[in-house]
């Protein structure tokens, strides 16, 4: 029995925080769910070697379906440098990078998504978990 292919993800981020949120993501949903999904640590932005190697991590996720891309900057060098990077693949980038973008596209069957399906769940649960809560109202503390 065949098993459908799934899409392609790589997360890509300054310093190492693609490789950070990534280990987060995995200790919070366990074994399995995130298999497959490629961490890209940028340091501090684009160079020769970062050039090479998002392309080839974008080369070894896209199994013939697409690939989604993580940044976690829009316009930053690391961003950039995959747009161009992944011109030769099918290819789809969603900046703002969070755990709540890693936790949503863990649930998800990528197997039967299409790219752009998987870019916007994960687009649409970071937006969901970035909320601004004034605690001295919730609290019903004084403001200092």
């Amino acid at each position: 029995m065949t098993h459908p292919i799934a899409i392609g993800v790589a997360v890509l981020g300054h310093g190492s925080t693609a490789t950070q949120l990534l280990e987060a993501a995995r200790g919070i949903v366990g074994a399995g769910a995130l298999d497959g999904v490629i961490a890209i640590d940028a340091g501090t932005g684009e160079t020769p070697v970062l050039s090479t190697t998002i392309c080839d991590a974008i080369a070894i996720a896209d199994r013939g379906r697409g690939v989604v891309v993580l940044v976690d900057l829009l316009g930053a060098s690391p961003c950039q440098c995959a747009q161009r990077e992944g011109t030769r693949h099918d290819m789809t980038v969603v900046s703002g990078l969070n755990l709540g973008m890693l936790l949503k596209l863990a649930g998800l069957d990528r197997s039967q998504l299409e790219p752009h399906a998987v870019a916007e769940a994960c687009a649409e649960a970071g937006k969901r978990s970035i909320v601004v809560s004034d605690i001295d109202r919730m609290t019903g503390a004084p403001a200092p």
